[in-house]
């Protein structure tokens, strides 16, 4: 069974956006104020690019260039590549991966709603780890409320391969290997 989680259960909604005719000095402010690595740039409220820190460093910073040498404009990257508030989570994982990207803002009939980033997936991926380390500890009380303590398939707490004949030894699920350790 797989389970779909779309994108917008876990997007930034407040995301931050620069005007394209502002200039650089501007929109690096408030990356620092809004204490964000990228900022979207739009052009009549549309989105239309995406500066990030790395933009700053590649194309100004390293040229020795002053931030009013160079527009927006010019150090936007554009195309934006933008998903919709229903992509999964798990497509969005693989397209950043493919893409080599680490932000996707997230744009419903032309309009910015969201963002997610790396830092996103990571956190609920974390998360989900957690609550399956919980469901795990459930389940193995229940089955080890029975006096043999016998699991037919499971992951050695010792060595951490799946087996298929643990034995609770001591309090911990042994494999057959670690159990003669």
């Amino acid at each position: 069974m797989e389970v779909k989680m779309p994108v917008k259960e876990i997007m930034t909604s407040d995301v931050v956006t620069v005007d394209i005719k502002s200039d650089v000095s501007k929109l690096a402010s408030k990356m620092l104020a809004c204490n964000v690595g990228s900022v979207i740039v739009t052009d009549k409220n549309q989105p239309v690019g995406i500066v990030t820190e790395r933009d700053i460093v590649r194309k100004i910073v390293s040229k020795n260039l002053k931030p009013d040498e160079i527009s927006i404009k010019d150090l936007m990257t554009t195309p934006l590549i933008t998903i919709p508030s229903t992509e999964d989570v798990t497509d969005i994982m693989h397209k950043m991966v493919k893409l080599e990207i680490r932000r996707l803002p997230v744009v419903e009939n032309g309009k910015l709603v969201g963002i997610v980033t790396d830092t996103d997936l990571i956190a609920i991926s974390a998360e989900m780890g957690n609550i399956f380390s919980d469901l795990i500890k459930m389940h193995r009380e229940k089955i080890f409320s029975e006096p043999s303590g016998h699991v037919m398939k499971g992951i050695c707490e010792d060595c951490g391969y799946i087996s298929d004949n643990l034995l609770m030894v001591d309090g911990r699920l042994l494999c057959e290997s670690c159990r003669e350790t």
